[in-house]
């Protein structure tokens, strides 16, 4: 993935951070061409197809990692707030819209 592709996702606002208050737990998401992908920089981890194929494989990160690194290096990020109560529905309808990614083909 080229560095220009990574520089248009930050700009075009497409790197989200969800920040649950008041405990302040964060999630963060990349709206893509198709989907959003919920990315944990910390842990190095991605919902995309990519992550599991290539990034688990020994390759690089896929561009939606270091989307969400150079975005919150640079801080050039929309941050969305919801209440904590919203958290586990939010995980679920995350987890959910992951699983039918990974079961498309």
């Amino acid at each position: 993935m080229s560095e220009s592709r990574i520089d248009s996702i930050v700009a075009s606002g497409s790197v989200k951070k969800m920040l649950f208050m008041p405990s302040g737990k964060s999630l963060w998401i990349v709206v893509g061409k198709d989907n959003e992908y919920w990315t944990d920089p910390d842990l190095g981890f991605c919902t995309c197809k990519d992550f599991y194929f290539t990034t688990l494989s020994g390759g690089s990160d896929c561009y939606h990692l270091k989307s969400v690194k150079k975005a919150a290096e640079e801080n050039r990020f929309m941050t969305i707030r919801f209440d904590d109560s919203e958290y586990v529905q939010f995980l679920q309808a995350l987890a959910d819209d992951s699983a039918s990614l990974l079961g498309s083909s």
